[in-house]
């Protein structure tokens, strides 16, 4: 009796050790019936042309769909970490190698994450331990679709990069000097130069963005040939007495003396601040008028009232200074409304001629 109850234990180990029995005994539905593969224990993630990823989950107290939803994506982040590692290996490799401007653009950092690769992800295994019920998922995607992937991410950074640097090339707001707003078109000219467009099929075409660039660049340099070799006037009304009409006569008397000389728009309230403006605006030199207006009452009661005007001319671009000169002049009433200050502007500026 012994000896038959021992061939049956025998028996029945004989066919649980089978793939087929195994599946059968087994407490775990749908576990696998194919022994365990090397890659569960040792994956090869040195497989050519391919990254792979491998996740695992056990059962717990998950659902079957659970289970195996929770073992692709510890797959799917084994993966991705590895692709990420990867990348980060090669910008650094690129940056070692390259130039100070290549270098900012690799560093924009060019990474892949899930989702960026879901498109082409494989699940290429999958083994249910039958003892423990461990679910094990095996991931791979080519490096192929992966270089495509950042490729298509750089083009997409770098036509954002584009919008963001002609944006700024045409904000006179934002960036007055003129020097400064050319630098950005400057550089969104080679950020679109460097663009392959066929990767953004979503994104207007390259002519749509070269005509904006073409328009920006007419713009400036039609900008900075309106000042080129002007002499930029400014008047500070320093006590602020003399009316906006008298400032103007004096604008208007310096420009008859020499017809390259042109108001700068924009406001300044002391000499650097015009020189600084000036300097922004494109203009080669600054004739700066300081103004002021004193105003006495003689014994007879008569009103008597003196315009100081001090005129500085700046050569910006030599860095040179002609000046200060000043000139005077006076006028005479019976009260303050009948002081003829335009007057006193045309004796002054004849002394400043």
């Amino acid at each position: 009796m012994s000896n038959i109850f021992a061939s049956v234990l025998m028996i029945v180990g004989v066919l649980y050790s089978l793939p087929t029995w195994a599946g059968l005994i087994s407490s775990c539905d749908g576990a696998s019936k194919n022994s365990r593969p090397d890659w569960v224990v040792k994956p090869d993630y040195s497989l050519p042309g391919y990254y792979v990823g491998v996740g695992s989950m056990e059962k717990e107290d998950k659902s079957r769909d659970e289970q195996i939803k929770a073992a692709e994506n510890n797959a799917k982040s084994d993966l991705v970490q590895r692709i990420e590692v990867t990348i980060r290996a090669e910008n650094e490799q690129s940056t070692r190698i390259s130039n100070q401007r290549v270098q900012q653009d690799a560093l924009s950092k060019v990474t892949v994450n899930a989702e960026e690769v879901l498109r082409d992800l494989q699940i290429k295994g999958r083994w249910i331990d039958p003892d423990t019920c461990a679910i094990y998922t095996l991931m791979a995607i080519s490096k192929v679709s992966v270089a495509q992937a950042k490729r298509e991410k750089l083009m997409k950074r770098r036509i954002e990069n584009f919008k963001m640097q002609l944006a700024e090339g045409v904000d006179r707001t934002r960036n007055r000097d003129i020097k400064v707003r050319r630098k950005y078109l400057e550089d969104a000219q080679s950020l679109l130069d460097e663009t392959d467009f066929s990767l953004l099929p979503e994104e207007l075409k390259k002519d749509f963005y070269a005509a904006r660039l073409i328009d920006a660049l007419a713009q400036l340099s039609k900008e900075a040939s309106q000042v080129k070799g002007h002499m930029a006037l400014v008047a500070l009304n320093q006590d602020g007495t003399l009316r906006a009409e008298v400032v103007g006569k004096i604008l208007d008397q310096l420009r008859t003396i020499d017809n390259t000389a042109d108001r700068l728009l924009g406001d300044c309230q002391t000499e650097p601040e015009c020189i600084s403006l000036a300097t922004e605006r494109g203009f080669s030199k600054l004739a700066l008028l300081k103004t002021s207006s004193q105003v006495g009452v003689s014994q007879m009661g008569a009103y008597k009232g003196t315009l100081t005007i001090t005129k500085t001319v700046f050569d910006i671009e030599n860095h040179k200074k002609q000046g200060p000169r000043t000139a005077s002049a006076q006028v005479i009433g019976w009260s303050n409304e009948e002081l003829d200050w335009l007057s006193a502007v045309d004796k002054a500026m004849q002394e400043l001629k």
